[in-house]
């Protein structure tokens, strides 16, 4: 951690204040503005009349926000991840964690790289991992970039809006026996519709705590419960993966520690982004403590055999319907934070208006959500879509970009013709090891992933089907 911060101050040095105390990039963007600049701009970025404010997130809060962002749905799957690697699901676990945080806190280093190049970049930015790809593998790399990320949001949106009918089927279906998850999902869909045609709050500090309380509290049910129940469930069997378990495996962790689509904009977000990489790492390694418990004692307990998709459905009582409220909150709650992204990158393709509501608006925006409960219909476990988009656009984010991001904006030559940071052979050997695992990871869990989706048995369970949906 220590390293890190030295890393990250290190390339601020040049920026003093006025008066003699030193301050980020960001506080002397204005003075430094016009400075020295590029022909090119990024419209990703611009400098106007918003300058940066003086407060933002510190260390712990931003911590708070990456670690409510990574700890949901994946909590969920995860224990399922193990099962199908065997024990060796927590080895894995520590070792992605480590190259996931790894790569993590490079890719907050490339932001620091940004500011210290370009003065534009200073202020806020709107869409920063696309600026980053940008000055790091040009226009193409934006547009990788800029996929990836809309793929990943609107997966993820999917995975809440499924875990979340999910929760109510299982809350209500007693009382509405007549509805079955793939009627909530519909029924979901509509009640959410309006809620999605207006922007979403920028400032709600209390989110990430309520979505860490919810987090913390089910993983806590979950592990008592077990244990509470362990005489209940069947004997457990440990199996040997198979090809296609191993890298469903691998994919569910990946999704569950791949949140480093959203590090840039939280990084933005901060006070001081040099600071970033401290939050990264401390994240993970709260991630580590509540991940590696869990699956080992479910696993333990209820074997290959016994882990569901969702952890919670193992578990019964009141308890544990409690934590399914808390947890329904927390992913209504995400469902309208990551889909605003994406409205407003549709928005922006069709030249919609930002700034007033529309019919156009209300168009493009419900279109959208029909689309979600229309790849919802197709594919009711949400355990699927979660492979899906962890061994693809997770895997390349989280994996793949950052370190070549990196590796790119350290050889850009600074105002003094020289690099703007030498790596150490050492970090660029560790750097193409992360890529390596990402794509070797990532190409075998897609595969494993759609041959699970297009199987005959994954269409018969499909909510099109009558009997499926009735």
């Amino acid at each position: 951690m220590g390293i890190h911060m030295s890393e990250s101050s290190g390339l601020l040095t040049s920026y003093t204040s006025y008066n003699g105390k030193a301050e980020t990039p960001a506080t002397l963007a204005e003075s430094a503005d016009g400075c020295f600049r590029d022909d090119e701009k990024d419209e990703t970025c611009s400098v106007d009349s918003e300058k940066r404010a003086h407060k933002g997130l510190s260390v712990g809060l931003a911590t708070m926000f990456l670690l409510a962002e990574m700890a949901g749905a994946g909590l969920l799957n995860v224990p399922k991840a193990v099962a199908n690697v065997g024990w060796g699901g927590l080895p894995l676990i520590v070792l992605l964690c480590l190259a996931v945080g790894f790569a993590g806190t490079r890719l907050g280093l490339c932001w620091v790289l940004l500011e210290e190049r370009w003065p534009e970049y200073r202020a806020p930015c709107r869409r920063p991992y696309p600026a980053i790809a940008r000055r790091a593998l040009g226009k193409a790399g934006q547009i990788v970039a800029e996929v990836s990320m809309e793929v990943t949001l609107f997966g993820a949106a999917t995975v809440y809006l499924m875990v979340s009918s999910q929760i109510i089927n299982d809350l209500l279906g007693s009382l509405v026996p007549s509805l079955s998850q793939c009627s909530w999902t519909l029924i979901l869909g509509a009640v959410l519709c309006p809620s999605t045609w207006f922007s979403t709050p920028k400032d709600f500090w209390g989110a990430p705590l309520f979505a860490m309380t919810a987090t913390l509290l089910a993983c806590l049910v979950v592990v008592v419960e077990v244990v509470l129940e362990k005489g209940e469930h069947d004997p457990p069997e440990f199996p040997a993966p198979t090809f296609n378990s191993f890298f469903l495996g691998f994919s569910s962790i990946l999704f569950a520690l791949g949140g480093s689509s959203i590090f840039p904009t939280i990084q933005n977000d901060m006070k001081n982004r040099a600071q970033f990489p401290e939050s990264v790492v401390i994240t993970f390694l709260s991630l580590l403590a509540i991940y590696l418990p869990l699956c080992a004692i479910c696993y333990g307990i209820l074997g290959t055999n016994g882990t569901p998709e969702n952890i919670i459905s193992a578990v019964s009582g009141p308890a544990v319907k409690v934590t399914q409220v808390f947890l329904l909150c927390h992913f209504l709650f995400a469902f309208s934070i990551v889909i605003n992204p994406i409205n407003q990158a549709i928005e922006n393709y069709f030249n919609v208006p930002s700034d007033t509501f529309s019919v156009r608006r209300v168009v493009v925006r419900s279109s959208i959500m029909v689309m979600e409960v229309l790849v919802g219909f197709t594919i009711p476990d949400f355990s699927k879509i979660l492979d899906l988009i962890g061994g693809s656009t997770v895997a390349l984010m989280s994996f793949v970009l950052p370190p070549i991001c990196y590796l790119r904006l350290s050889a850009v030559r600074g105002l003094d013709g020289l690099p703007l940071r030498v790596v150490p052979k050492w970090e660029v050997v560790a750097l193409w090891v992360v890529v390596m695992v990402g794509v070797v990871g990532g190409v075998g869990s897609t595969w494993s992933a759609l041959s699970t989706i297009i199987s005959e048995q994954s269409f018969a369970s499909s909510c099109f089907s009558p009997q499926t949906f009735l």
